[in-house]
């Protein structure tokens, strides 16, 4: 993966030292080609630890995960890695996280994608994780 860095006329709002960041905890994915099979789930949370748990929980159920701190991280990442589940988490915030959801199911790249939204403390449930095709 390569990190470009900002030119003058880059207004994405986003500093790079964020951006760094999030690919500092990205989870590394195996490069066999069996972990490329795995269901690829995206974790949308804007609470370190509980994204790094929830990561950690779903790697440990077979899935390669990828993670998004922000709403428009969470877009841009579901966009580009179409990712067989998403979980947004309520600490984006009640409008962020309401937000994400919309223009998540109503984009025609994504719109196919199971979107669950989590509150603090709540675990997935062996169904939801069942939906989920392998």
């Amino acid at each position: 993966m390569f990190l470009l860095s900002p030119g003058p006329d880059d207004h994405t709002g986003v500093p790079m030292s964020e951006l760094q960041t999030v690919l500092t905890e990205e989870t590394t994915i195996p490069s066999t080609a069996a972990a490329i099979a795995l269901p690829l789930v995206l974790i949308a949370d804007a609470d370190r630890r509980s994204r790094l748990r929830r990561a950690r929980q779903m790697e440990v159920r077979g899935f390669r995960v990828t993670v998004a701190r922000t709403p428009f991280e969470a877009i841009v990442k579901a966009s580009c890695h179409l990712p067989d589940l998403i979980l947004v988490d309520a600490s984006l915030g009640d409008d962020g996280a309401q937000e994400t959801s919309e223009l998540l199911s109503t984009c025609p790249a994504t719109a196919h994608i199971p979107i669950v939204r989590l509150t603090p403390g709540r675990r997935l449930t062996s169904r939801v994780l069942a939906a989920v095709p392998r």
